[in-house]
């Protein structure tokens, strides 16, 4: 998601929690939220992927975030939030432990990482950077590069290649694709 150059323009943010640290994601590339479903796993996929669900005859690759990022394990509950986002051109949920609020703040008001950080230490290209609220420090994912750092490209790769064995996704228009050949669980609009 490209970062406008106007310091005052408000931005909208979905705050979630994963482990003791909330994190964010710009609300424009979010479809849905659902709770947790019934999830197919893929054998011998990325131990990330979680495995697809079917929403609304849509095949979905779902995503553990807990060990995308390397988090400790948290067993998954009845109401287990997912996040649908579009993620590129493909719509993938993301499981989060809790689904908090809508956080609205202006771009002056987001602290770069490289601003911070020590020289030679890089950049982290899945964090646009972080916000201080009266709650704490809430990181903000960048959608656009959530699976592009190098410990994402295989998962990319595993993801499109997922989409198009197990059957059509959601387009970027957020328009239905035809029943998926293999679904797993309804999930109701």
């Amino acid at each position: 998601m490209a970062t406008s150059k106007n310091p005052t323009e408000q931005r909208n943010l979905v705050t979630f929690r994963l482990d003791r640290q909330i994190c964010a994601l710009p609300i424009e590339p979010i479809v849905q939220i659902i709770e947790m479903v019934s999830i197919t796993p893929i054998p011998q996929a990325s131990k990330v992927l979680e495995g697809v669900i079917n929403v609304r005859g849509i095949s979905v690759p779902v995503i553990n975030l807990r060990r995308y990022l390397g988090l400790p394990e948290a067993a998954l509950q009845l109401h287990t939030p997912i996040i649908l986002t579009h993620v590129g051109e493909t719509v993938v949920g993301l499981i989060v432990d809790e689904v908090m609020d809508l956080l609205t703040l202006t771009n002056d008001q987001i602290i770069h990482l490289p601003d911070i950080m020590p020289g030679g230490w890089g950049e982290v290209p899945i964090w646009q950077g972080l916000v201080h609220t009266p709650d704490g420090i809430v990181l903000l994912f960048d959608p656009d590069h959530l699976f592009s750092a190098p410990s994402g490209v295989g998962l990319t790769q595993a993801v499109e290649t997922l989409a198009q064995a197990v059957g059509p996704a959601l387009s970027a228009e957020g328009e239905e694709a035809p029943q998926a050949k293999y679904p797993s669980a309804e999930v109701e609009a």
